[in-house]
């Protein structure tokens, strides 16, 4: 099997899907099936797109993101939905990335337009049980209220 690169090529491919996207985001994954035990995906987000807290547990997953492009906040919650920490990653800079541990409320804000991302989290995926949503937090579906909820936490984070 021949070299899968992480390039430029790649990046702005999915970039254009991300563009004209509802969601705001696109993926490109690097592996070949839903029960591969490693999952690694490339995502471009725009500046508004809305990832809905989540957290992966039962069965526990880590998940990395190393920031190829552009800028990321990752953002951690408590229980309640209270923000307990977060950090910016910066493509070029470090920190380079960050890995989320099992069962943490997280979700991630991208702070320049065409954010590329470099994702691995653990398999297999199986959508009954790969994220569990917070209550507390919009379902994607309601976009303003998601985009009301991401506005909040860049000003009291201030993440402009």
């Amino acid at each position: 099997m021949p070299f899968r690169l992480i390039n430029e090529a790649i990046v702005r491919d999915v970039a254009a899907v991300a563009q004209n996207s509802s969601r705001r985001r696109s993926l490109y994954t690097f592996h070949d099936k839903n029960d591969d035990p490693v999952h690694r995906m490339l995502t471009v987000r725009m500046e508004d797109s809305y990832l809905r807290p989540h957290k992966h547990s039962d069965p526990d997953k880590v998940e990395v993101f190393i920031v190829l492009q552009g800028k990321l906040a990752v953002i951690g919650f408590a229980d309640d939905g209270r923000v307990s920490e977060h950090v910016v990653i910066e493509a070029g800079k470090s920190p380079w990335g960050v890995e989320i541990p099992p069962g943490m409320w997280h979700t991630t804000i991208a702070l320049e337009p065409e954010t590329a991302v470099y994702t691995v989290v653990e398999g297999p995926w199986d959508p009954k049980t790969h994220k569990h949503f917070a209550e507390w937090a919009p379902e994607e579906s309601n976009r303003e209220a998601g985009l009301a909820l991401i506005g909040r936490i860049r000003q009291e984070l201030m993440l402009y």
